[in-house]
């Protein structure tokens, strides 16, 4: 099956959708009323997009919703996204519109969020409206999908290093990283570890795509088996990770001094080949540069039983702060509702529209023959129990500080340390894992009733 009709299926929307849908900023009349006179609301909203809010296209693109709806939008972008904004959460002054941070469990989503509606409603209009979800309420709205389980390359570069097919193992990706260290004076391998606090979380979108089940962290739960495991998905994806970061002929000359900004410029130009990133990486990639159809997406380099897969993941999810008056938080609900059908912002930056049957971007073309999936939602008795454990535990799958695995993981490959030194990380990892996970009621109630 080609990607476009997997796609479409996992897309289509349950009724037709107008041809306004994610494809404009048209908001004349998307409130039900013309701009009303008066005193102008501002509304404050939080963002991880600093690019986007310097380079002013998140004003620019307001405009329509700002008239529309008399009110001032005020952009506040926030490069340590998660630990900014998490630290503002423990007061009630968090803007109102914002990214819900990744560290907000489940269960605490009605303490800082304002309902948008009920899952069976909105997931008729919407896809993954079940990320941010909690006892049937939807608490954030994904400002766009991406593709997740997959890799940023310059394919001008990999052409030139000699690579004829994309890999579909890990052995096959180092290989070929060899390639372009051999042939071509690019850095095959782009780690942006000064700003690991984020950068090396792009790793954990990886996984699910390599375990290729819609179930896989379900099945974790409910079989109580160890979070990494020598041969299975997330200690694959990790001794990969560790395997091009202890080559210092595939990555940078010194990681501890990288640049986001400018690697844009860099992966654009062919200087450097290839880096970890979602699929929203690549619009930005594009347009840094004058080489935009040199940058390509491929599928990551993991199979099973010979067939790659690709997991169709939300982004950030966008919530209205609780705390905030009730005209605010009308305010909010509107702009969020524009944002994801009106505001043309996730073609814009090559993103898959939350907005049930659009049109996919063409850069994909690359996962023609992947099998895509959308993880499944935790049944009934385990909604929120994976994000409690991973974040109680402080094991953090998708979080990226001093203490993270993934940061150890990376300093024992600069350091130069054997692979003995990743099991022993992961062992820990699991051992912090399980004893949370042991202790969790809502877990063991739920394999007592459904044993």
């Amino acid at each position: 099956m080609r990607f476009r009709k997997i796609m479409a299926g996992i897309l289509a929307a349950a009724t037709m959708i107008g041809a306004t849908g994610c494809a404009g900023n048209n908001t004349s009349g998307s409130d039900g009323s013309s701009a009303a006179t008066g005193e102008k609301l501002t509304l404050k909203v939080l963002t991880c997009r600093t690019d986007r809010v310097e380079d002013g296209s998140l004003d620019a693109v307001t405009e329509a919703f700002e008239k529309a709806n008399n009110c001032v939008v005020e952009y506040q972008g926030y490069t340590d996204y998660e630990t900014d904004v998490s630290t503002m959460m423990n007061t009630t002054e968090y803007g109102d519109v914002l990214m819900i941070p990744g560290t907000v469990k489940l269960s605490d989503l009605g303490n800082f969020f304002e309902p948008l509606g009920t899952y069976d409603e909105m997931s008729q209009k919407y896809n993954w409206v079940n990320a941010k979800m909690y006892d049937n309420q939807v608490y954030g709205l994904p400002i766009w999908g991406n593709v997740s389980g997959g890799i940023c390359y310059n394919k001008r570069i990999w052409a030139e290093a000699g690579v004829t097919e994309l890999p579909k193992t890990p052995e096959e990706f180092l290989a070929a990283l060899k390639l372009i260290e051999q042939n071509t004076d690019a850095i095959p391998y782009y780690t942006n570890y000064a700003d690991a606090s984020w950068t090396l979380v792009q790793w954990a979108a990886l996984v699910n795509s390599a375990s290729g089940s819609s179930s896989y962290e379900n099945d974790i739960l409910t079989s109580k088996r160890d979070l990494f495991i020598d041969g299975d998905a997330y200690y694959e994806v990790y001794e990969l990770m560790f395997d091009i970061f202890s080559d210092p002929t595939l990555i940078e000359e010194d990681p501890m001094t990288t640049d986001w900004e400018g690697c844009k410029k860099a992966i654009n130009e062919g200087k450097i080949a290839t880096m970890v990133m979602g699929s929203w990486a690549v619009a930005q990639f594009k347009e840094a540069g004058e080489n935009p159809d040199d940058v390509g997406y491929m599928p990551a380099p993991f199979n099973v039983n010979g067939k790659q897969y690709a997991e169709s993941a939300n982004d950030y999810c966008l919530g209205v702060n609780k705390n905030k008056s009730a005209e605010i938080k009308e305010l909010g609900k509107k702009y969020i509702t524009w944002f994801v059908e009106e505001s043309g912002f996730a073609q814009k930056e090559g993103s898959v529209c939350t907005l049930k049957g659009s049109a996919m971007p063409d850069y994909l073309d690359a996962f023609a023959d992947c099998e895509l999936f959308v993880t499944e939602t935790a049944p009934d008795g385990l909604v929120g129990v994976w994000d409690a454990i991973n974040n109680d535990s402080e094991v953090g799958t998708w979080q990226g500080d001093a203490a993270n695995f993934k940061i150890q993981i990376a300093e024992a490959a600069f350091a130069g340390e054997s692979k003995d030194k990743v099991a022993s990380i992961l062992a820990d990892a699991n051992a912090k894992w399980n004893a949370t996970r042991d202790a969790n009621a809502e877990l063991e109630a739920y394999l007592s009733n459904n044993g």
